[in-house]
């Protein structure tokens, strides 16, 4: 799994446990929202710049294997030394799928939101205060998840 996805599947798994866990437990976590919505907020941003990132990345490391002559060759079983089917050329990296991507930051803003939502059940937060931090990540409020 790659680090994008993995910062931000370890930020929600965070949230959710604060959103299940016991009230003391929210209201010590919401002393410090400012600093768990910074880190959905940069999780939200690397996930958004992934495709950025990564075709730097891949056309800088293929610049590399093209001037440099870099040679990697596959492993033979056969033989236990290098494959003699290979011709040494470089994989070039590979993506994580979109789809990947769009589920761990749908994940992410979810988990954010029930966390959010059990501080205003908590009465830790109010309507306008919920609505600016449901804003910043970029989601709406269900009023049923509002109820207790």
């Amino acid at each position: 799994m790659i680090y994008t996805i993995e910062k931000a599947n370890l930020v929600s798994k965070q949230l959710r446990r604060f959103t299940s866990g016991y009230s003391h437990h929210v209201a010590g976590q919401f002393a410090n929202i400012d600093f768990w919505m910074g880190e959905v907020k940069e999780a939200i941003k690397i996930i958004d710049e992934y495709h950025q990132r990564f075709d730097k990345m891949r056309y800088e490391q293929m610049e590399w294997i093209n001037s440099h002559g870099t040679r990697v060759y596959d492993y033979c079983p056969m033989c236990g030394g290098k494959c003699e089917f290979d011709n040494g050329t470089p994989a070039p990296p590979r993506k994580v799928h979109s789809d990947d991507l769009k589920e761990s930051r749908k994940e992410l803003v979810d988990a954010t939101y029930f966390f959010l939502a059990r501080c205003y059940r908590m009465k830790l937060l109010d309507k306008n205060m919920l609505q600016l931090k449901c804003d910043e990540i970029g989601t709406g409020i269900d009023p049923q998840d509002l109820e207790k």
